[in-house]
C-alpha cells in the first residue's frame, strides 16, 4: 500500500503536472507522463489507465432503456413499454431530445467521480474523458458544459464538467462553447428525490452566447433524474436552441 501522506503528494504533483501542461510540447509532455505514470482512477494502481482491470470489472455498460433519458427498463417490460420511454418521460418528457451515457453509476466509476469532483483529483479529468469514446456521438455541432455556480467554482478550484467537455471534444470531434451559466447558486441535489431535485434547480440557468438555431450537446458526469440537465436545456431553447441532447460518464441506475 502507499503511504497516504506519500499518495497526497504525488496527488499534488500530478495536479500541477496537469495545470502546468496545457499547451506543454509533446516532448515535455511525454517526460512529465513518464515521471508520473499512469494510474487507475479508483484504486491508483500504477500503470493501468483510466482503470485497472480489477476496478474495470465493476464498470456496468449502461443496457437499452428510456429511448428519452436513458434510463435502465427491465428487459421484460420493453415489448409493454414501446416506445420504450419510461414512465417519467411518459409523464412528461424532458426538454432535451435525449440523454446517453455510456456505464451505471456505481463501483470503481462512482469512486473515480467522486474523486474527481470532491477530492481536488482534477487530473482525473483526462482518464475519464476516454469513457466518453463508448457513448454514441451526440448529432450536434457544439459542446457546452452543465456549469456550476462561480462561487462553488471557486470553492472547488475548477468546474468537473468544463475539464469533461474539453475531454469529451476531442473524443467527438466538436468544438466547446459555454453556452450555458448558473444563474443562482443552488443546494447539492445529492438525497433528493424527483420532485426536489427538479424544484431545487428549476429556472436556475442562463443561455449566453450565440444559440439561436444551433444544436447544442451538454455535458455532465452524471445523469440521475435529468433535472439538472433539463433546466439547462430549457435554458438553452429559451435562447433559440433547434435541438439539446445529453451525455454523462454515468447514469445512476
Amino acid at each position: 500500500m502507499i503511504p497516504p501522506a506519500r499518495r497526497r503528494a504525488e496527488r499534488s504533483a500530478i495536479g500541477t503536472r496537469s495545470a502546468k501542461s496545457v499547451g506543454m510540447h509533446p516532448v515535455l509532455s511525454r517526460i512529465l507522463e513518464l515521471i508520473f505514470p499512469a494510474r487507475c482512477a479508483a484504486c491508483e494502481l500504477l500503470g493501468a489507465e483510466p482503470f485497472c482491470a480489477q476496478c474495470a470489472e465493476s464498470l456496468v455498460a449502461a443496457p437499452a432503456g428510456c429511448t428519452v433519458c436513458g434510463a435502465p427498463l427491465d428487459e421484460a417490460l420493453l415489448p409493454a413499454t414501446r416506445p420504450r420511454r419510461c414512465g417519467a418521460c411518459r409523464d412528461r418528457a424532458p426538454p432535451f431530445v435525449l440523454a446517453r451515457a455510456p456505464f451505471l453509476h456505481g463501483g470503481a466509476l462512482a469512486e473515480a467521480i467522486h474523486a474527481f469532483k470532491y477530492e481536488k483529483r482534477e487530473e482525473l479529468a483526462r482518464p475519464l474523458g476516454v469513457l466518453f469514446e463508448a457513448v454514441e456521438r451526440p448529432r450536434a455541432e457544439v459542446l457546452s458544459p452543465v456549469p456550476l455556480h462561480p462561487r462553488r467554482q471557486i470553492q472547488r478550484g475548477y468546474d468537473q464538467a468544463a475539464l469533461l467537455a474539453r475531454e469529451a471534444g476531442r473524443r467527438f470531434s466538436l468544438p466547446v462553447e459555454h453556452l450555458v451559466e448558473r444563474g443562482r447558486p443552488t443546494a447539492p441535489q445529492v438525497g433528493r428525490d424527483r420532485l426536489a431535485r427538479a424544484r431545487n434547480v428549476q429556472g436556475a440557468f442562463r443561455a449566453r452566447g450565440n444559440i439561436r438555431g444551433r444544436s447544442v450537446c451538454l455535458i455532465d458526469d452524471v445523469l440521475t433524474t435529468g433535472a439538472t440537465a433539463g433546466e439547462a436545456a430549457r435554458a438553452l431553447y429559451a435562447a433559440g436552441a433547434r435541438r439539446v441532447e445529453v451525455r454523462t460518464l454515468s447514469r445512476a441506475p
